[in-house]
């Protein structure tokens, strides 16, 4: 095969490969496990989107400070053409009185100029600092929205998780429930159960329909907004493959609390804008020292001094500009300035003190959304053992419809509320590494 052919279907390939990998959800039906829904609203989900192009709009601010660095050189020509030229009368001896005309009728100059400051105390150096640490500023900014997100797709995954398996859970005892109503009858029919154990149990089953069509309907809404999370269309058909498992962890609450401090973007973002501020303030304090600059022009004209012809001609020049009076306009800058950093620095202590409580809160209810999970998997053995016991002693006659199905309801309250504490236990652990800042 000819070289450049292999080479052409080898990028084709890879990019058609590309392609699908990069659109796996689009009008197909997908199993997603919880890494792959976080990678996959990472790349769709337009909050994230919208703050990376906050970092790139930082990082072209600092495009524009740099160029204060840099000579500014532009070009530009005219033609003027004067309704009378200017002259001067002159009394010469022997010739009499002479007129002389000033310049020419037309006139042509294409001009290029340079200008670069030379010094100017440091203002233009802080304006690009502070360009380049609002680009740190917006990527700590990038990174808390990143965090946030991963959360909520972490708690949107659990959440819909639970409500699988209380659709499950419902649609089991929903049939339990109709069994008993059957065997209900059948006693009935048989003469050894009465009327009121009949209409009980029809009443039970009937009132455990709402229940059923709630949970299914809690179970589409949560795709729903799972799939808005992820940018995903929301005709898109999503499968989540995962458990609710239950690893229990230790957590030191100081620890966490300096690490929190250490990683949190909010913090790193508030610290960058708080330098930002000082360096705002010292060019505000600096605005009424004088600028120096040097401006170099080029002329290409005609004509040129005295000569109607084409010519060149140049001139540098070294300009001092100072303020002397702004209408008090730089005093009010420099007030507004410290009031800004000062305004920061509070915003940051407040910052502090809030994530030490959000750190604390977390903990605590990780210790307690851990000790419910515990006692609620101990709850459904006890409430299987009792509900088997009860079947028994109804089967031989010793127990009411009505102690059936209370039973019933109790190991259903029983799962319920184990696969409710779980899915507590696991979000409230995703909320304390939220928290902490990883």
């Amino acid at each position: 095969m000819n070289p450049r052919i292999y080479i052409l279907v080898c990028v084709l390939f890879a990019v058609f490969s590309l392609w699908n990998e990069a659109v796996p959800f689009e009008g197909n039906e997908a199993v997603i496990t919880l890494p792959e829904a976080i990678e996959t609203a990472l790349e769709r989900n337009e909050g994230v989107l919208a703050a990376r192009d906050a970092v790139r709009e930082a990082e072209a601010g600092m495009t524009i400070t740099r160029s204060g660095f840099l000579p500014m050189i532009d070009v530009q020509g005219s033609y003027t053409r004067l309704a009378e030229l200017p002259a001067i009368e002159m009394e010469i001896p022997v010739l009499g009185t002479q007129k002389f005309q000033m310049g020419e009728i037309e006139n042509y100059v294409a001009r290029a100029s340079l200008q670069q400051p030379l010094f100017t105390w440091g203002k233009i150096l802080n304006g690009y600092q502070i360009a380049n640490l609002n680009v740190g500023a917006s990527q700590e900014d990038y990174r808390k929205q990143k965090n946030e997100l991963v959360f909520n797709v972490t708690k949107s995954f659990y959440g819909i998780l639970v409500l699988r398996e209380l659709v499950k859970l419902t649609g089991d005892a929903y049939k339990q429930t109709a069994n008993h109503v059957d065997a209900v009858e059948r006693r009935y029919k048989a003469g050894v159960a009465s009327n009121f154990d009949l209409l009980r149990a029809r009443v039970q089953l009937k009132n455990m329909e709402p229940q059923v069509i709630r949970v299914k309907n809690g179970l589409e809404l949560a795709k729903t907004g799972f799939k808005a999370l992820l940018g995903l269309p929301q005709d898109t058909i999503i499968n989540l493959k995962g458990e609710l498992e239950y690893e229990p962890i230790e957590v030191d609450l100081m620890q966490s609390i300096e690490e929190a401090l250490d990683n949190r973007p909010e913090v790193k973002s508030l610290e960058l804008r708080k330098e930002m501020a000082g360096k705002a303030l010292a060019i505000a304090k600096k605005a009424n020292w004088p600028n120096i600059a040097l401006i170099a022009n080029y002329d290409y004209k005609k004509p040129v001094y005295f000569k109607n012809e084409w010519g060149t001609d140049w001139n540098i020049t070294v300009a001092l500009q100072m303020p002397i009076f702004t209408g008090f306009g730089n005093r009010g800058k420099i007030r507004r300035a410290k009031h800004q950093f000062s305004r920061v620095e509070h915003g940051f202590n407040l910052l502090k003190e809030g994530i030490e409580m959000e750190v604390r809160t977390s903990c605590l209810q990780l210790e307690e959304a851990k000790k419910i999970v515990e006692s609620q998997k101990e709850n459904i053995a006890q409430a299987e053992e009792a509900l088997s016991i009860v079947e028994e002693r109804y089967k031989q006659g010793l127990a009411t419809s009505l102690e059936v199905m209370d039973t019933q309801l109790a190991l259903t309250q029983a799962r319920t509320n184990w696969f409710q504490s779980l899915s507590d236990y696991l979000i409230t652990k995703a909320k304390l590494e939220k928290a902490i800042g990883k």
